[in-house]
């Protein structure tokens, strides 16, 4: 599997963009915080994934 990382997601997100990004330069700086966003959510959902959840006494998951 490809790691996503945020060039390739901000690569992405301004894919067939060349002409707007020239018009507006604060268009790159938007997609580069929405990349930072999705890779945040991305591994706090992993992270979730892997604790102990007291409320319901689950063990560790390991994947």
């Amino acid at each position: 599997m490809i790691k996503l990382t945020q060039d390739r997601l901000v690569a992405s997100l301004t894919r067939d963009l060349e002409r707007e990004l020239e018009q507006y330069p604060a268009l790159r700086a938007f997609a580069e915080r929405v990349a930072e966003t999705i890779l945040s959510a991305l591994a706090e959902h992993e992270r979730r994934l892997h604790t102990v959840t007291a409320d319901f006494g689950e063990e560790e998951r390991n994947g």
